[in-house]
């Protein structure tokens, strides 16, 4: 193998590229690359050539290792054990920001408290900030402003009384433990002489008409009378004076009592002393309300958070539902916070009107006009502390309006958003950092997108970009390796026949590349008429009346069966609604034979359920997925390779049963230090957790016993590391485990590790890995397969494994529908449902339904205007 070793005779490199030399990196085979500063770069290549080695596994790595380097003493000290990619060289790559794929699809919930739109993409945390620096407490029941009172704020009301009135400064008596006896021979010896107790005044000095006896002084109020003053003229020290004596010697808390009759307008409370009507103020520099005595918490930014105990609402734990512990399907919402998630006193707290709830209900084109009010109610004094904190919402704010998310809401859970809001979410969080001269390292940004938004992010990297940004994205779009302006495609095939440099230069030289698999594509003549009529006539349908599920507009859709039927339509148009959370709960309930109304589920009827047994989701998530999880466990193939282990002669010498070569069990032969993960994760508390190989299995996963048991010349840990393409002629004449690893290379994962972890696979990996599961369903009677945008992740010379996958199960006799945005495939359905004509309020329509061909003809749906834009 080649060494790369820096030429002292030669020139320097300029300092406008990141020279890479020698990575071997998972597949990559020794490569070398120049890699432009400050543009946009696209990495393109087939599935599993290297694109994420490249880019994550060396570049991102490496960026982020140097950057630690430049940190405290607390972090450094586990850099001797975080290890360099393998590569000769890397020189001039600056500090490195990356969004990958499968993290924006994780859940990020805490005992059901779901994230959200404005946490995802930052802007709720500045919205506490704002709520704490300039919300106004407002009492729900009294609805009067709440605020900490100090002597000066006292003085200002006292001066807008009525000339001539009277009045007394008063302060209630903390008691304790004592009596009223000890409590006035107390303020005796302070030199004060009046009382109010029971609502009548005594003086001090004379003997008392109630029985001291019978005072209960926990039960019974004192107030101590400070000062009787009138208003006609006003003594402004005194007056200070008098109230810093009060609230120093009640904790806070001063009352004013006027004597005299007030309009009807007064915030003050009826009381009676003797004969007479006086109205009383009460004061804290606590918050509570001075009418119906109501406390509120001071607002601090987690007052305001519901995955804080400090704001949740205390009955639902800040989930916002209320569960019945017999079934989860009970669930509703929270009367006591109304479903807000917040606790009342995050509830009192407003700007402009609107609480922080209220606020995260409005569109976000609306929350921009809300702001713009609030600047401009602002003074130069109050604008200047505020400025930093309204400058990243607004930012944040116009960059989603920009991406085409103007309709979405703050408040919308994470799971309600579809695959391409998610993604332009998360989007929005990263390139909202401002930073300069850093680089980005994206995973597949045109995720989740339809083409008709495919120009808006393409148009917000490229101002990033402009900040002299440098921008790495692995991608397949079309659309987006067109806007690059640097082209890497690694290859020329996948795993071991991959990680080779295919080409390095502009769209114009790739073009002409004629080893390229990508400038196949690019070249390739679409030429040809679209569908005009399906492969397969549907003979009967499931038909679903009056869906109104998030932005569904009482929609009546009918899905054919025995065909593949595509819902199309642009990010936020109602396809997840529809399908995911419309559809398949309302045939699982009705196919499980529970209890329900459609009602629930947002529809008024279904119909045409009878016809299939049996419904399954395939969406981007896998259930129990840990670092120890891995493609041959989900589909059971490690079981049989572990048998195979157990049966050789090594093994059998030491006594080893498959058991032994199990990473999952703690009887069994896994490393003892990472448990089986081969990864060890470093908590560097105020930056994200750091995963790196471990030091005493080197990432094996397995003891050195075990390891030394080999089939074939391999040890389990080798094996582990084949590829599914690889591992099929490995276990010839193992003819289940070939059944099962054929099942993944028709699903197009013939380049994924038998032994990658769950976790690092993305979307699409995992959706795929799930058909690859039901593939041998030919015993399966009349089974609907719902899947979100299958295609995700794919190279466009892959998508026919998919489309195979798809006629395999067609013929079997079940039924296929998608949401889909990926024109190839949509291209081969044989009945479309376009949804829109745009996104959130203004979309939940059905456009048009039919064929490819009757899509493509309609004047206003964008899939149709994609359509022939590609294929005419």
């Amino acid at each position: 193998m080649t060494t790369h070793l820096p030429d002292e005779t030669a020139s320097p490199l300029p300092s406008s590229v990141i020279q890479v030399r020698g990575v071997r990196v998972h597949n990559l085979k020794n490569i070398d690359l120049d890699i432009p500063l400050n543009q946009l770069i696209a990495v393109c290549g087939v599935s599993g050539s290297g694109k994420t080695s490249l880019a994550f596994d060396t570049l991102y790595a490496e960026g982020q290792r140097r950057y630690l380097e430049t940190l405290s003493p607390s972090a450094r000290q586990y850099l001797n054990q975080l290890p360099k990619p393998d590569a000769d060289q890397i020189t001039q790559i600056p500090p490195a920001i990356a969004l990958r794929q499968n993290t924006s699809q994780r859940h990020f919930t805490s005992r059901g408290r779901e994230s959200t739109a404005g946490i995802e993409s930052g802007i709720q945390h500045y919205l506490r900030l704002l709520f704490t620096a300039s919300g106004q407490i407002f009492c729900p029941d009294c609805q009067i402003p709440i605020s900490p009172q100090s002597p000066e704020s006292v003085l200002a009301l006292i001066k807008t009384l009525p000339a001539g009135i009277r009045y007394q400064i008063c302060y209630p008596v903390t008691t304790g433990e004592q009596s009223l006896s000890e409590i006035i021979q107390e303020l005796k010896q302070q030199g004060l002489n009046r009382v109010i107790l029971h609502h009548e005044e005594y003086q001090l000095a004379d003997d008392l008409t109630v029985p001291l006896s019978e005072f209960d002084t926990e039960q019974n109020e004192i107030l101590v009378v400070l000062d009787r003053l009138t208003t006609r003229s006003i003594d402004d020290q005194r007056i200070l004076e008098s109230l810093e004596f009060a609230f120093t010697e009640s904790s806070g808390q001063a009352t004013l009592i006027v004597m005299e009759p007030l309009s009807e307008q007064t915030t003050g409370t009826p009381f009676q002393i003797g004969q007479q009507q006086s109205f009383r103020f009460d004061f804290s520099t606590d918050l509570f309300c001075p009418q119906c005595r109501r406390e509120f918490a001071q607002p601090e930014p987690q007052l305001f958070n519901f995955f804080s105990p400090s704001g949740a609402c205390s009955h639902c734990g800040g989930s916002g539902i209320i569960t019945e512990s017999s079934s989860i399907s009970s669930a509703e919402s929270c009367p006591h916070c109304q479903g807000s998630r917040l606790n009342p006193s995050a509830l009192a707290v407003f700007i402009h009107e609107l609480n922080i709830h209220q606020l995260g209900l409005l569109p976000i084109q609306q929350i921009t006009a809300w702001l713009k009010q609030f600047k401009e109610g602002l003074g130069s004094t109050e604008a200047q502390p505020l400025a930093p904190v309204l400058r990243e919402i607004g930012e944040r704010l116009s960059l989603l309006n920009e991406l085409g998310l103007g309709y979405l809401t703050l408040n919308r859970t994470r799971s309600t958003l579809s695959s391409g809001e998610i993604q332009r979410t998360a989007l929005t969080s990263l390139l909202s950092s401002n930073l300069v001269n850093t680089l980005y390292v994206l995973d597949e940004p045109s995720s989740g997108l339809h083409p008709a938004d495919s120009h808006r992010v393409i148009s917000v990297l490229q101002k990033l970009r402009q900040l002299n940004n440098t921008l790495l994205i692995v991608e397949h779009d079309a659309a987006f390796i067109r806007a690059a302006e640097q082209i890497i495609e690694l290859g020329p095939e996948a795993g071991k026949a991959g990680g080779e440099v295919v080409f390095s230069g502009s769209l114009e030289a790739l073009m002409s590349c004629d080893r390229s698999p990508t400038s196949r594509f690019l070249n390739a003549a679409e030429i040809g008429s679209l569908k005009s009529e399906p492969d397969r006539q549907a003979s009967e349908w499931i038909t679903l009346t009056d869906a109104t599920q998030n932005n569904l507009q009482s929609i009546t859709v009918k899905f054919p069966l025995r065909q593949l039927c595509v819902v199309t339509g642009i990010s936020g148009s109602g396809k997840s609604s529809l399908i995911e959370q419309t559809l398949f709960p309302l045939l699982a309930a009705q196919l499980s034979e529970t209890q329900f109304s459609p009602i629930d589920y947002g529809c008024q009827s279904l119909s045409g359920a009878d016809q299939i047994d049996e419904v399954i989701l395939l969406d981007h998530s896998l259930t129990g997925q840990n670092p120890r999880s891995i493609p041959a466990t989900y589909l059971n193939l490690f079981d049989e390779i572990r048998s195979i282990f157990a049966t050789t002669p090594d093994a059998r010498l030491r006594n080893l049963s498959p058991g032994h070569f199990s990473f999952n069990s703690k009887s069994g032969g896994r490393c003892p230090v990472c448990k089986g993960t081969g990864k060890i994760e470093i908590d560097l508390q105020f930056l994200a957790d750091l995963t790196m190989d471990c030091q005493e299995c080197h990432g094996k996963r397995y003891q050195r016993e075990l390891l030394e048991i080999k089939y074939r010349k391999l040890n389990i840990a080798e094996v582990l590391e084949l590829t599914v393409d690889e591992a099929f002629p490995f276990f010839r004449g193992q003819p289940a485990l070939q059944r099962k690893l054929k099942q993944l290379k028709d699903v197009g994962l013939g380049y994924l590790p038998l032994g990658q972890p769950l976790p690092t696979l993305s979307g699409g990996e995992c959706q795929r890995l799930k058909l690859a599961a039901y593939l041998n369903t030919s015993s399966r009677n009349k089974t609907l397969f719902l899947m979100n945008e299958p295609t995700r992740g794919l190279h466009p010379l892959d998508i026919q494994y998919v489309l195979n996958c798809f006629n395999y199960l067609l013929t079997a006799g079940h039924s296929i529908i998608l949401n889909e945005h990926n024109l190839d495939l949509i291209r081969a359905a044989d009945h479309i449902i376009d949804l829109g004509p745009e996104a959130g309020a203004e979309g939940g329509h059905i456009v048009v339904t039919g064929t490819p061909a009757e899509v493509a003809a309609h004047p206003t749906s964008y899939t149709g205007q994609a359509l022939n834009q590609k294929f005419s």
